[in-house]
């Protein structure tokens, strides 16, 4: 399809200079790449500690992929078209949006990875039961991503950015089986994710 070719170019355009601009900033060590699914829907679902994150993920994946992302970076009517554009599904934080679970499913089932923060926002400690929801409707791997670094970069409240490493791990993905609540597959996605802490 045409507008998926331009969508795909544009995405790694802009996937590529942020690289130039992460990777000039930070140096970063990826490991686990092997551990993503070659094809076919998968979430990636990671930690989230700095505005950084949602920018680096697609940096360092091998695939291309789609995101949810909070409904208020679409109100202006360019820079919500072009986020749309690079794969971004709005999603309402403060309550359970129907809609965009729905959309986050079709892709999955189109076969694209989503990204996914289950913490819902940056530091929080709870996982919202969306990404549990995902996991178990869908069916597709879960692959738990930790990034360690990235609140040195740009910590909480600031704009200037530190040049510090980062470190992003893939870990094995997980699977659910039709049934599962949420809650307790999204308790179970956290704590896959934060296995892979080597700091712990």
């Amino acid at each position: 399809m045409v507008i998926e070719f331009f969508r795909s170019m544009y995405y790694w355009s802009v996937t590529g200079f942020a690289a130039l601009a992460c990777l000039g900033l930070s140096p970063c060590r990826v490991s686990g790449r092997e551990n993503i699914p070659r094809k076919g829907g998968c979430i990636y679902a990671s930690n989230h500690e700095s505005n950084i994150d949602p920018i680096l993920l697609p940096v360092v994946s091998p695939r291309q992929i789609r995101f949810l992302a909070k409904d208020s970076l679409f109100s202006h009517p360019v820079l919500g078209a072009l986020i749309r554009l690079g794969g971004g599904i709005p999603l309402k934080r403060a309550s359970a949006d129907k809609g965009a679970l729905k959309e986050a499913l079709r892709q999955l089932e189109l076969g694209w990875p989503i990204l996914v923060f289950p913490q819902g926002t940056r530091g929080g400690t709870k996982p919202q039961p969306g990404v549990g929801f995902l996991a178990v409707k869908s069916g597709v791997p879960v692959v738990p991503v930790y990034i360690e670094g990235t609140a040195r970069v740009l910590p909480k409240g600031s704009k200037i950015p530190r040049r510090t490493a980062v470190r992003v791990t893939f870990g094995k993905p997980v699977y659910f089986s039709a049934g599962t609540d949420s809650a307790v597959a999204a308790d179970t996605i956290m704590k896959a994710i934060y296995s892979l802490d080597l700091s712990s």
